[in-house]
């Protein structure tokens, strides 16, 4: 333990940092991201709102329009079976777009910052380690500062502006989840709306009679819904691949294991159970209240510290 933290000492030096009675704080009683916090924290909004709000608009808009004008024809398993695709689909969005993707707080009191142990190895990672001069901490491998959001992401996957916010370690299954369900309900809306379409040709034998009266709407949701499928479907399996290997777009974007090994990839399945199936981390959100260690110079003090993981560390 004391070989670490000589280490770490070491290592802060050759940054540039004093040490200063030895102990690191975080203080995060001011938020510097884009950011806005509803509910008294229970809903983080990224720096897309709006963005986030007309992705809703699309999904339920287009769906709700389809239900209203066909419900009546279709059986009622195939009324079921798309409502729960659609409900576990808007799910998804809202849980991606509306909880802490994993932000990491910055350190606001001046001091150095504390290299979580658990989470750097100096002898086999000092290369890895990386310290972001806006945030003012040493980021956890895999993480990175969104310029979007201005704030440091564990497990950045990306920034997505249509769910308006960063996709990290702790939303990255809802967005998941998000893209697969809407990718199945755009095949099914397809099919429906082309299947109504087919039917009212077969008995008028007049397709643009069809498209442009009673079918109009369902011919309209068949346009829209391929369209989306496009987008959406080709993103779904590029997420897949990306899931078989436990990479992340980040990661995929800036080639990080083109040339060695990805330590992190445990096979195809153990991605998907690790990354789909574990729990959700905590946040580092959480108002807590610690207190530092003494010091004769200023005296004893409190720091409100909203992150589990950067918490105060002291040497007696």
């Amino acid at each position: 333990m004391h070989d670490n933290r000589r280490d770490e000492e070491t290592y802060l030096k050759s940054l540039g940092f004093n040490m200063r009675n030895n102990y690191y704080t975080l203080q995060d009683q001011e938020w510097h991201g884009i950011n806005t916090f509803c509910c008294g924290g229970l809903i983080v909004l990224g720096s897309n709102p709006f963005w986030f709000l007309i992705t809703i608009i699309l999904t339920v808009g287009p769906y709700g329009v389809f239900v209203w004008s066909t419900y009546k024809e279709l059986p009622i398993y195939l009324t079921i079976f798309g409502g729960v695709i659609f409900l576990i689909a808007l799910y998804g969005l809202l849980r991606a777009g509306m909880m802490d993707p994993g932000i990491i707080p910055r350190n606001t009191t001046g001091r150095v910052p504390h290299i979580p142990a658990e989470e750097f190895d100096f002898e086999a990672d000092a290369q890895q380690v990386t310290f972001c001069e806006t945030c003012k901490i040493f980021r956890p491998r895999r993480a990175k500062h969104c310029r979007y959001c201005d704030n440091c992401v564990e497990r950045f996957d990306h920034h997505c502006p249509w769910v308006g916010t960063c996709i990290g370690a702790r939303n990255y299954r809802y967005f998941i989840c998000f893209l697969f369900m809407v990718t199945i309900l755009t095949v099914y809306l397809l099919a429906i709306n082309v299947y109504l379409i087919y039917n009212t040709y077969h008995k008028t034998h007049e397709i643009m009679a069809a498209i442009r009266g009673e079918r109009a709407v369902n011919f309209g949701i068949a346009v829209y819904t391929f369209l989306v499928f496009l987008a959406v479907a080709n993103l779904a399996f590029y997420h897949f691949q990306l899931i078989c290997s436990n990479q992340t777009t980040n990661e995929q974007m800036k080639e990080t294991w083109a040339s060695r090994r990805n330590p992190y990839d445990k096979g195809c399945a153990s991605n998907f159970c690790d990354i789909l199936c574990s729990n959700t981390p905590d946040s580092h959100l959480e108002t807590r209240t610690v207190r530092v260690h003494e010091d004769k110079s200023e005296g004893p003090s409190t720091v409100h510290s909203r992150s589990r993981m950067y918490q105060q560390v002291g040497n007696n």
